[in-house]
């Protein structure tokens, strides 16, 4: 049940009292919107649904606009039964467009994480997980665009959650997805990332499909691997018309910055940096010439790092948070945090 203590309105959650931004009702169905979550540019938020199982439950709560396809690609994603995605739960037809109503995906937001690490409250990613995690990532858009026909268009950290128990990374945001037929209708400014979407989707002169996305995967690995973003922190920006003549040979190997590559045999940082820079082209036709191209040289990747000598692993596992304890716990270093 609402209540309200001063000017804030509250809801019992659990057993506790917790304040909200609004309270709406879908349907049959109320749901207290939380916080918001995601990109900035949209509106996404946690909400809680007293309806929902007993004592309820978290539920994501968004707002989509009604561009064209936008119902199509909500009907599709409710016969969309894949653990690589949420559910849908409920919508409604709005004056604006929809209000749609997905399934929580318990986890960390990858923008926190991310900033976790660099605040030095994590120690930083081994590039075996940050491999298998955005491995596992493609796979999930690579179905997205072959059951369904949808480009993803906005894979970035705020609009991914890294789950636990198997660890994953969930988009949580398709917003600005769209199905392949009419990608080049899309307008500038509708949530997009500059630093993570790939030049193409800035460009209307560039024809945008499926390997978009495996652009923004690769800024998404560069940066697990680095803590940085590729093309000296301008990600996708470095490629429009009037950054690419200068940025074009900036981009550093990731297996020089990442410390978890530092041990690793040079055949294997080689056939590591060569996967991420092909991933990071401007142009799409020098990236993966197919998505199945791009699985394939994923897993192959994947599976020269999981075939390692364990030894060497270990041992820059070890260093690694042997490195991070001591600048965790260094004096001047607060360790209330």
């Amino acid at each position: 049940m609402p209540h309200r203590s001063d000017s804030q309105p509250m809801v019992r959650i659990q057993g506790r009292l917790c304040p909200y931004l609004e309270r709406r009702r879908i349907r049959d169905s109320v749901y207290y919107l939380l916080r918001p979550i995601g990109s900035s540019l949209r509106n996404r938020y946690l909400a809680f649904a007293p309806s929902a199982g007993p004592g309820g439950s978290y539920v994501q709560f968004q707002n989509w606009d009604d561009e064209p396809g936008a119902s199509q690609f909500l009907a599709v994603l409710q016969r969309l039964k894949d653990d690589g995605f949420p559910r849908v739960l409920n919508y409604q037809r709005t004056s604006e467009g929809f209000v749609c109503v997905l399934s929580w995906i318990e986890g960390i937001c990858l923008a926190d994480y991310l900033t976790n690490i660099s605040d030095g409250l994590r120690p930083p990613m081994d590039a075996v997980e940050a491999i298998r995690l955005t491995h596992s990532l493609s796979c999930s858009l690579v179905r997205l665009s072959r059951r369904v026909g949808v480009i993803h268009g906005d894979i970035q950290p705020a609009n991914l959650v890294l789950t636990q128990n198997p660890a994953r990374l969930i988009p949580i945001d398709f917003g600005n997805s769209w199905d392949i037929q009419r990608a080049n209708d899309r307008e500038n400014g509708d949530g997009r990332s500059m630093i993570y979407a790939a030049p193409e989707q800035w460009d209307q002169s560039m024809r945008v499909d499926s390997r978009a996305d495996m652009f923004s995967v690769a800024v998404i690995l560069f940066q697990l691997l680095t803590e940085q973003i590729p093309y000296e922190g301008l990600g996708g920006k470095a490629g429009w018309p009037q950054n690419r003549s200068f940025m074009i040979d900036r981009l550093e190997r990731p297996s020089d910055l990442a410390q978890s590559c530092q041990c690793l045999p040079r055949s294997l940082r080689k056939q590591l940096d060569e996967f991420v820079i092909r991933g990071l082209q401007f142009d799409p036709g020098q990236r993966f010439r197919d998505l199945r191209h791009w699985i394939h040289e994923y897993r192959l990747l994947l599976d020269a790092f999981q075939a390692a000598p364990t030894l060497p692993i270990s041992i820059r596992m070890l260093t690694q948070v042997i490195d991070w304890l001591a600048a965790r716990f260094s004096p001047g270093k607060s360790c209330s945090r």
